[in-house]
């Protein structure tokens, strides 16, 4: 055992109770979180995997690396300043307390942050215990000792666990100012080194190694891996990691904590689940479904960590297909946990629905299915927010990070064994925004699943190539899923991966499964016998003005719906649909729906399920309808449809809205509509409007208009026109007869190409040199959108007790925790161009919402800013600007 007497890191507290007086000793909560560690490496072999994939060293010399950098996490608690954060246990601990020594003033010591300060401290006790001295009190100096470039990344991974991991070369000086007594740095520093020595001794000596070895290259997820081991060790209460305040073995007490109190704290989180053996595709399937060729093909694909590219039509049971990849992954030990990420808060919404009743086919015990956003399933006594430890704003224990993380529902999906979410929320990870590595390590322990990934524009791709890289530096596994995927794009994210072999072929087979790993692995096609029979949607393409359906058109609708038809029109802009609707609503008394994205959250949730109940699968098809929507519908919501009318938009999304067309097989459909047509609203000149800022590239509408108008026998043949009509139109080489208008719009959309890939790279490039943003939705949004989500509204009433929702919850009955809840369900994404108008109504939080104070009138709500402008908003309608 060793010497307890004489070891000085014992002088140390690492949590307190500020007005109870309880403390925990620093060097044992240092050991409660690599315990946690510990019994987490050891059942999880994805993260076993993760961090030996590029090592030379033995999986039991890495794991004794990895316990020993995490027991260093809180380095720069061994300092008077964040001591004296809570007085009460410094001076029941320090040999100098009450002999009236020199104390650092209080300004200090509110300002010190132990983990930035730790980086520094570290970097200057490695550079010493090595002899190199540091010039004066800074670190920036051109010699260091041959060793730091290899123990540089574990310690700054592991002291950046309170939410940025900073580079050594930009920690602040931490050095104690010449006021304070000389005599607290020395004892400060003997407790580092003594702190040091004993986990060389406890974790480092027993495989071999030592303090004069070069650590292994870390995961990419170290950061994260060891920010949530410190947070559930942070749960502090009698019966997990309880307070110890007496010198123990390091060794014993390390022991009793990996053998009781970290197994059940992780059981407990519900982090980790346990997969079923795989049971093949048909597992995910109704009883009475048959999986079609594409789906049994996903068993060939190689057990290994690998991207998969899974091109298909709408409808032809991708999802399924991933899904079931995944599940053979899991059941493999090659990773842990699924995350599905969408374009949208709809698709996302959809999938859940999905998710479901697959979630207990893939794991045992109740998995903990998440949805990023709203009223998501958790372990609700989990996040509870009762805990011990020192409670300080600026620089907060481990759960209380824990508590205000899990706080905002967007987040959780990390933690669980299947999330869902917007893949704003997967993008996060690579970009500056505090605690970004915790989502890092949840899509790295993750098979990652992007659907739609043909969605996003130059900017959300240059962020999902970099998520692409980290996924395969972390050993991790990734599959994207695209009825639509030009062959540009398809090369383009397979590079991102480190494949260089995949070439741009636009003749590529279709259907098709891609995989790319660390072998040489063919691609997988059908047979001709497996193809799917072709079908011929035809098309009646309608020059209109302003691409809006004129009276003959609109007779036209209705005559539809009141015959029996189920008729989607669906528009490029919310005003148009808002306004379509009011007119439909007016000339018809067949139920007209509207379904766009400017709703309260949990008014959007009620109108997706009235969508999907309607033109679903089951939907009710007793009576005719008439469904007004914007872009929410074409991606990833199963809708069956008689006929549809649409606003012109790029081939690829075109086709999504045609997916939607008669997508199931029905006995009948009503006379006159037996057949799958799509009506397009063309513009009467080379005039794309608000349809050409909102697309930007005006060639790629230019050029479906063509192919439109051209179409052999108005006719477009599926599958086969996924291949060659999107090829076509996304080629790089000019037709040769584009107006000059589309020429030089698309030379100026070449340009702000360019310029959003480099923004994106350089917010890469940011994310470990600045101060992070907070880990708010409204910095999410314009981090990873580049603006082009707008700006986030909340609808409030003034009443007698206080500032309350449009539908009567008062903000100051809720707790943090169901305020951050309550603010994502009451939340509307509006244009970034209403900026002007909402300032004046608005009062702007620190978050950048925009509090918009309306009026009850009737079922709706209204404010006025003089004769300029009136918002409106009502459940139906949502959120509409009436001048």
């Amino acid at each position: 055992m060793e010497s307890l007497t004489v070891s000085e890191y014992v002088w140390y507290w690492g949590k307190a109770e500020k007005d109870a007086g309880g403390y925990h000793l620093l060097p044992y909560h240092c050991l409660d979180v690599a315990a946690v560690a510990a019994v987490w490496w050891d059942a999880s072999p994805t993260i076993r995997r993760s961090f030996s994939s590029h090592a030379s060293c033995s999986e039991v010399q890495i794991r004794a690396w990895l316990l020993f950098f995490i027991a260093l996490h809180d380095y720069g608690k061994f300092d008077l300043r964040f001591q004296l954060k809570v007085r009460e246990a410094w001076e029941k601990l320090h040999p100098l307390a009450g002999q009236g020594a020199s104390l650092p003033p209080q300004f200090d010591i509110n300002q010190y942050q132990h983990g930035e300060s730790g980086l520094f401290w570290f970097k200057k006790d490695f550079f010493a215990f090595n002899g190199f001295e540091t010039a004066g009190d800074s670190l920036f100096i051109d010699d260091e000792p041959p060793l730091w470039s290899n123990w540089k990344p574990w310690i700054e991974s592991v002291t950046g666990h309170h939410g940025h991991v900073k580079q050594a070369e930009y920690a602040s000086d931490a050095s104690l100012s010449v006021s304070v007594d000389g005599r607290f740095a020395e004892i400060d520093q003997t407790a580092r080194k003594e702190w040091l020595t004993a986990l060389e001794q406890l974790f480092l000596w027993p495989v071999g190694l030592s303090l004069d070895n070069a650590p292994p290259p870390p995961s990419p997820l170290l950061a994260g891996f060891c920010s949530v081991s410190d947070w559930l060790a942070s749960r502090c209460d009698d019966t997990n990691f309880s307070f110890h305040q007496s010198p123990l073995s390091i060794s014993d007490y390390f022991t009793q904590k990996f053998s009781q109190d970290a197994p059940a704290i992780l059981a407990f989180s519900g982090l980790n689940g346990t997969a079923k053996s795989y049971g093949g595709i048909s597992d995910l399937l109704p009883a009475i479904a048959t999986p079609c060729p594409l789906q049994t093909k996903v068993d060939q694909l190689p057990l290994q960590d690998g991207l998969t590219i899974i091109e298909a039509p709408t409808g032809s049971g991708k999802t399924e297909a991933a899904l079931a990849h995944a599940w053979r992954l899991l059941a493999a030990g090659q990773a842990d946990s699924i995350i599905f990420a969408l374009p949208t808060q709809a698709t996302a919404n959809a999938m859940l629905g999905r998710l479901e009743s697959l979630a207990e086919r893939i794991f045992t015990n109740s998995p903990n299915l998440l949805l990023a956003h709203g009223n998501a399933r958790f372990n609700r006594t989990f996040t509870d927010l009762k805990r011990r430890g020192h409670s300080d704003a600026t620089d907060p224990d481990g759960w209380t990070q824990c508590g205000e993380w899990l706080a905002e529902s967007r987040k959780r999906v990390f933690l669980g064994q299947i999330g869902v979410c917007t893949i704003d929320q997967v993008l996060i990870s690579v970009l500056p925004v505090k605690h970004r590595f915790v989502r890092g390590l949840g899509v790295g322990r993750s098979v990652l699943i992007v659907d739609e990934v043909h969605a996003y524009d130059a900017y959300m791709y240059g962020l999902l190539e970099e998520v692409l890289r980290q996924q395969h530096q972390c050993g991790g596994s990734a599959i994207l899923l695209s009825a639509t995927l030009p062959a540009t794009l398809k090369q383009q994210l397979a590079a991102a991966w480190g494949d260089k072999r995949t070439e741009c072929n636009p003749s590529a087979a279709y259907p098709l499964l891609t995989w790319l790993g660390n072998v040489d692995f063919p691609s997988i096609s059908l047979t001709r016998h497996e193809t799917p029979k072709p079908v011929m949607v035809e098309i009646e393409a309608l020059k209109l003005e302003g691409m809006e359906p004129d009276q003959t058109l609109l007779a036209r609708i209705v005559r539809a719906a009141e015959s029996g038809a189920q008729v989607a029109v669906i528009c490029n802009m919310v005003n148009d649909a808002q306004r379509i609707a009011a007119v439909l609503r007016e000339t018809t008394s067949a139920p007209v729906g509207l379904f766009h994205a400017r709703y309260r959250f949990k008014d959007r949730q009620i109108r997706e399920n009235e969508v999907i109940d309607c033109f679903g699968p089951r939907g009710k098809r007793e009576q005719g309808r008439i469904l007004v929507a914007t872009q929410v519908v074409e991606q990833s919501l199963d809708l069956d449809f008689d006929w549809l009318v649409t606003q012109l938009c790029p081939v690829d999304l075109l086709f999504q809205r045609m997916g939607r067309l008669h997508r199931h097989r029905r006995a009948s459909r009503p006379a006159g509509y037996d057949k799958p047509v799509c009506t397009v609203l063309l513009p009467c000149e080379c005039n794309y409007g608000y349809t050409g800022k909102i697309y930007a590239n005006t060639r790629v509408l230019w050029r479906t208009e063509q192919l439109l108008t051209s179409a052999s026998a108005g006719q477009v043949p599926f599958p086969a026109a996924y291949r060659e009509w999107i090829e076509r139109v996304y080629a790089g080489d000019p037709w040769g007869n584009e107006p000059e208008s589309v020429v030089t719009g698309h030379e100026m959309f070449e340009v702000e190409l360019e310029v959003k890939r480099y923004k994106a790279m350089d917010m890469v490039r940011r994310a470990f040199e600045v101060t992070p943003f907070s880990d708010s939705d409204e910095n999410v949004t314009a981090v990873t959108r580049d603006d082009e989500m707008g700006l986030t509204v909340i609808p409030v009433i003034d009443s007698p007790k206080g500032q309350r929702f449009l539908d009567g919850g008062l903000l100051g009955d809720l707790d943090e925790f169901r305020r951050a809840e309550e603010l994502a369900l009451n939340s509307i994404n509006v244009p970034a161009r209403w900026s002007g108008w909402l300032r004046a109504l608005c009062e702007i939080d620190d978050e950048r919402r925009y509090w918009l104070t309306m009026t009850e009138q009737g079922e709706g709500c209204y404010v006025r800013d003089g004769d300029k402008v009136t918002f409106r908003y009502h459940r139906d309608t949502g959120l509409e600007r009436v001048k």
